[in-house]
């Protein structure tokens, strides 16, 4: 939930998240598919919300950022954990419906990015400030990196892409593999700030995901970096709906 990168392929696309944690935070439940609002969704699991940062489907696949623009202070309680959020766009299954009937009022600030394959690949960016809404629309033929604002300075967030930038000029033929390695060994040494990061030991990266989605394919990659286990699920497409 604190960094994310996506890279598009032939007829498809590499979603990968890191998510950054407290260590005392309960680990996720590994991601298997659950039913909802009828359709199939595979996505690890927070324990504590029930909800994920992390989700997706043959169609929509979604990852969702701490803070909106800029670092907030929270002013809990919240109405409902923003790990639910993910879970609930599959009521509306479309991006415009969801940004004009969904209630954020009283959500902590996040960041949503969702990719939906309905007709043509798209890419949305949705953030929500605590008070207003700020939506995008990346081009699907373009890399992009995201890095949560709560955790993350500007400069820190500018240094990464620019991290990102010469992994693909490093990579112009880039594999899933490839930006797992990004995800685990990306930066420059500093331990705080780099892609997989450390402070202290009490604010760490925790887990790693990454969706590969094409035509005919769906696989599910979940690196435990806590219990150091590794989950792979494929799946073919047509065995999702």
């Amino acid at each position: 939930m604190c960094v994310l990168t996506y890279l598009p392929t032939a007829n498809g696309f590499i979603f990968t998240s890191n998510r950054d944690e407290s260590v005392v935070r309960a680990s996720a439940i590994p991601p298997r598919k659950y039913e909802i609002e009828g359709h199939y969704v595979f996505f690890p699991k927070d324990p504590v919300s029930s909800g994920t940062w992390i989700g997706g489907d043959d169609v929509f696949t979604l990852c969702l950022l701490n803070g909106g623009l800029i670092k907030h202070i929270p002013s809990p309680p919240y109405r409902h954990s923003r790990g639910k959020v993910i879970l609930d766009f599959y009521k509306f299954l479309n991006v415009e419906n969801f940004l004009q009937n969904y209630d954020f009022n009283n959500i902590e600030p996040f960041t949503l990015v969702i990719i939906d394959r309905n007709n043509s690949l798209t890419i949305n960016e949705i953030r929500w400030t605590g008070k207003d809404i700020f939506y995008k629309k990346h081009a699907a033929n373009n890399p992009k990196i995201w890095s949560s604002v709560t955790l993350y300075s500007p400069e820190i967030i500018q240094e990464r892409e620019y991290w990102f930038e010469n992994f693909l000029q490093e990579n112009p033929n880039y594999t899933a593999e490839d930006i797992l390695r990004f995800h685990h060994f990306g930066g420059k040494g500093d331990i705080r700030n780099d892609i997989k990061m450390n402070r202290e030991n009490k604010l760490k990266t925790l887990s790693v995901t990454q969706f590969v989605v094409d035509n005919e394919n769906f696989v599910v990659q979940y690196q435990d970096l806590q219990k150091d286990k590794n989950f792979v699920y494929r799946v073919f497409t047509e065995c999702i709906l």
